[in-house]
């Protein structure tokens, strides 16, 4: 880790509904892909911290799971540690999908952010996929919602293109408080190699396996050695059910290599080492209502 010139830092929580666009927009500006990205709703379930530094400046975004009602206990305890990051931020971005008409999901998260008491910034995101007219329309119904509430600033964005992302960043680092960098010039997020590595293989998982069971599934990395530039890991992809597990191994074992092709490639891009991956599949029934086991995966 190598000092950063900061004068001004803080840590923003990155919020919204699930499939919002929080961690592709996160990753745009970091410039590294440091939280996975998917279609499928409820991508994200780990916090993810990374850091953006410029002009004497650092963001620390903390990219929360989408705001979401729980459906067991792995989408209740994502949501209490959405709940609780708020405690341990500066200001809040509520990053809005503008595609879709706001309703009764974004008035929910309304009342969460703006009840944390902190400065909110509005990304409207996906103006890319909207019209002009409509964007302003969006605009209107999101003020609907807020209300009386204040918020400090509101900028259209398109998180897939960087529409507007600029002006986005400049409005983050006007809101800053003073202090010393949290980030060095080496760091960018502060996940381990194992986590980074489960969430690569999960992401590639997801890809493969598209609507078929995407929230049926987790990754743990097993075993992972450091052999200098040559990382070796062990990896278990868990379903809940025996019939799952010929999905995820697909026909002669393709998808599964598929899978592992993909994240691979990932994997050393990010880490910057070869890597040696084993991918197996196990089953584990009811995983996502099992508190102990969600404990020991880092869910």
């Amino acid at each position: 880790m190598s000092a950063v010139d900061v004068t001004n830092s803080g840590f923003v929580a990155v919020a919204g509904r699930p499939n919002a666009g929080k961690s592709t927009l996160v990753n745009h500006i970091v410039g590294h892909h440091v939280a996975i990205v998917s279609p499928i709703a409820q991508t994200t379930r780990r916090i993810v911290r990374a850091s953006f530094t410029v002009d004497h400046a650092q963001v620390v975004f903390v990219d929360l799971p989408g705001s979401q009602k729980p459906m067991d206990r792995m989408t209740s305890r994502m949501q209490k540690s959405v709940e609780a990051s708020f405690k341990d931020v500066d200001f809040v971005l509520w990053v809005i999908d503008g595609s879709e008409k706001p309703g009764a999901g974004e008035e929910k998260v309304a009342d969460l952010v703006f009840g944390s008491g902190l400065p909110v910034i509005v990304a409207l995101n996906k103006v890319d996929l909207t019209k002009p007219t409509v964007i302003m329309e969006r605009i209107i119904e999101l003020q609907a919602i807020i209300g009386d509430r204040e918020y400090a600033e509101l900028v259209p964005i398109s998180a897939r293109t960087g529409d507007g992302v600029d002006v986005l960043v400049q409005q983050l680092v006007k809101h800053l408080p003073e202090g010393p960098a949290w980030f060095g010039d080496d760091d960018v997020v502060d996940m381990r190699d194992e986590e980074r590595i489960a969430e690569y293989i999960r992401e590639a998982t997801l890809a493969h396996l598209r609507e078929e069971l995407p929230h049926a599934t987790a990754v743990t990395v097993d075993d992972l050695i450091d052999e200098g530039k040559v990382l070796r890991a062990e990896c278990t992809i868990w379903v809940e059910r025996e019939s799952q597990v010929g999905i995820v191994v697909g026909k002669a074992g393709a998808t599964i290599r598929d899978v592992g092709i993909q994240a691979r490639e990932r994997i050393e891009l990010e880490l910057g080492l070869d890597l040696h991956l084993e991918l197996r599949v196990k089953v584990r029934k009811h995983w996502r209502d099992d508190e102990q086991w969600l404990g020991r995966a880092g869910l």
